[in-house]
């Protein structure tokens, strides 16, 4: 599948939900409630009914499931993976995804990539074996291609079941002027983490409920980049964060979005999810003046290299050293970020990649960026105790039985957790799980932190001490760790010290982005 910028770069596709049974909901202003094919099926007045949608049947989406090796920027190294993999008899194709992204007929950017597929199965279950053997040699993951929509009829009808409109695959609604919202009661924010409750959640612009790829209830909100970024940036960062911190990451989560419209969710309605997976999106419900001004005041810009557009990524705490991009994620992306010292002391900072180095590191409380214990900051206590350096533990059974579960391999007892590779931040990028029955390779910092953990552990940079018992055999794992998140780009702690102590949006940029600038696109 080759996915396309969409025409209007200045308006998102946000997917908010899937997987619902029903949906409530509630209007608030004039709005045309029109199906799919744009037929209007009424026409609404402020009010204060509330409205239900559940599937009345539907037949699920079908798929056809490849091993995605890996991507490339150039499509000379894509073939020459798929090559390697035609000599030793194994089906390897090449798809291109992402393109030019262009505003304004000028092109800021190219998020081209080419990825490398392996195989062609019906179900994720029969692709497994192959993403096994191929684990050793690469970071695999099954993608899916959408073969057939999913299609069927979804009932709309108002809570006195005066109304109900049967209504084939999805229907929108859309708003007279932007002043309308509309309230969706019970949403479920912060999937497969700990902080995972379920909210009402109020959202403009246009809403669109429609099946997913299983047949059941989904919900997109379209509306444009700024607006959405007026939901995005109270929800990634505190509103109470000084005033530059907050220019920062409105132009950071800006550049984030131009950059990925075309290279998440290929398979999906929507360019972006509302998660963690993109950009955490809530809509008008945690908007804010101070963080709603800080998108106004930097309305079009963007971070750029060379005039070409930065994936400009963050992450919560870093824990006093951001990492490489490209040693977090497999995937190329836009101007690679490079990993650095989260304060200009960088005598002071050991080398994380070694065992040593790390412990001491962990063990200690450097003055570094994020280390804003007692600054007058909010959640400053919160951020410091719990995020900057953590502690968690889990019986032996326990993590036993977390592996099992998030990974579907049974290592037996347990035995150790041995570190492989850590990245320049020390975080594990490769570890190994010694059991009894067979050994663990997992691999990605992500897929460690979320291995390991009910949730998903703080970060990857941890460092484990097993209690053993008088015969030698563990019954506790301890885990001690620094930072909370991936650790690339810009550390958000760290650039609330530095604006905190006068640091202008502009300087945070040039500490965690060498080399670039800021440049007005729109």
């Amino acid at each position: 599948m080759t996915s396309t910028n969409r025409s209007n770069p200045l308006t998102v596709r946000v997917g908010l939900l899937e997987a619902y049974e029903k949906l409530t909901f509630q209007m608030h202003g004039s709005y045309r409630v029109e199906s799919l094919a744009g037929d209007t099926v009424r026409e609404t007045k402020p009010s204060g009914v509330r409205w239900r949608a559940r599937v009345e049947e539907s037949i699920p989406a079908q798929f056809l499931f490849s091993v995605l090796l890996n991507s490339y920027e150039r499509s000379e190294d894509a073939m020459t993976l798929a090559e390697t993999f035609g000599s030793r008899n194994m089906s390897a194709i090449v798809r291109q995804i992402g393109g030019p992204i262009e505003i304004d007929d000028r092109v800021i950017g190219d998020n081209t990539l080419y990825r490398v597929q392996v195989g062609s199965f019906r179900t994720e279950l029969d692709a497994q074996p192959l993403l096994d053997s191929l684990d050793d040699e690469y970071a695999p993951r099954i993608v899916r291609e959408v073969l057939r929509e999913a299609h069927g009829i979804i009932e709309l009808f108002d809570a006195d079941l005066i109304e109900t409109y049967a209504i084939h695959d999805g229907f929108r609604l859309v708003p007279e002027d932007s002043s309308c919202k509309v309230t969706i009661f019970g949403v479920l924010t912060g999937s497969g983490f700990k902080y995972e409750r379920a909210e009402n959640r109020e959202y403009g612009g246009v809403m669109e409920v429609y099946l997913d790829h299983a047949g059941k209830l989904a919900v997109i909100n379209e509306i444009p980049i700024d607006r959405y970024l007026k939901g995005v940036v109270p929800a990634e960062m505190p509103a109470g964060f000084p005033h530059e911190a907050l220019k920062a990451q409105a132009i950071l989560s800006r550049s984030v979005v131009l950059a990925e419209k075309s290279t998440k969710h290929l398979n999906d309605s929507f360019e972006l999810c509302a998660h963690v997976h993109c950009q955490v999106y809530t809509g008008l419900t945690q908007e804010d003046p101070r963080t709603s001004t800080a998108v106004d005041e930097t309305k079009g810009q963007v971070l750029v290299n060379d005039r070409s557009l930065v994936e400009a990524f963050y992450s919560a705490v870093c824990g006093g050293h951001t990492e490489d991009g490209a040693t977090a994620w497999a995937t190329p992306i836009l101007h690679p970020t490079r990993g650095r010292p989260c304060t200009s002391d960088t005598a002071s900072v050991p080398d994380l990649t070694t065992e040593a180095g790390v412990r001491k590191w962990i063990l200690s409380s450097p003055d570094v960026c994020c280390n804003i214990a007692g600054l007058n900051l909010p959640v400053s206590g919160d951020y410091a105790r719990k995020h900057f350096r953590w502690e968690v533990s889990f019986t032996r059974q326990e993590l036993e039985g977390i592996l099992r579960d998030k990974t579907g391999v049974d290592v037996g007892t347990v035995f150790d957790i041995v570190p492989v590779r850590r990245g320049k931040s020390g975080r594990l990028i490769e570890i190994d799980v010694l059991g009894s029955r067979r050994n663990l390779r997992i691999k990605r910092e992500l897929k460690i932190r979320r291995a390991l953990s009910t949730s998903a552990l703080e970060s990857s940079c941890f460092i484990v001490d097993v209690i053993q018992d008088t015969s030698g055999l563990p019954v506790e794992f301890v885990f001690s760790g620094a930072g909370w998140g991936h650790g690339v780009g810009m550390c958000q702690c760290g650039a609330a010290r530095m604006a905190l102590e006068g640091s202008t949006s502009d300087d945070i940029f040039k500490f965690y982005f060498p080399g670039t600038m800021v440049e007005k696109v729109y």
